[in-house]
């Protein structure tokens, strides 16, 4: 662990700990609503978090320099989870809900496929 950076947790919300990892790298951006109607002409850069719901097979649209993925399903009244990385390309993770899967590619874009259950993708990239 870093000094003066938080401490990570998992917790049962899924998109509570995708923000909690990029408050980590002190990188958050605030990508509510309101944010968005009020980015300057030139915004500085940072790191985004995207979430996507993953149903059957699903190929993304291309994301600007991936830093990592997370693909999450629901298990047992939490959530099981997996990371992809530009090193590390493809994720899978298994529960009695579902199976999925996700694959980074080299343009940028993400391969993901679920099974019985949907399952949500998260994206972090450099805008």
């Amino acid at each position: 662990m870093v000094p003066g950076l938080p401490k990570v947790t998992l917790t049962s919300s899924t998109q509570q700990t995708i923000q909690g990892l990029v408050f980590a790298v002190n990188c958050l951006i605030d990508v509510s609503e309101q944010a968005r109607s009020n980015l300057p002409q030139n915004p500085k850069p940072g790191l985004l978090a995207e979430g996507v719901s993953i149903r059957d097979a699903q190929h993304t649209r291309p994301y600007p320099n991936i830093v990592f993925a997370v693909i999450a399903v629901p298990a047992e009244g939490t959530m099981k989870m997996s990371l992809a990385t530009p090193d590390n390309p493809e994720a899978t993770v298994s529960s009695a809900e579902s199976d999925c899967k996700i694959k980074l590619n080299q343009d940028n874009t993400i391969d993901g496929q679920c099974g019985r259950a949907s399952g949500t993708l998260f994206v972090v990239y450099h805008r």
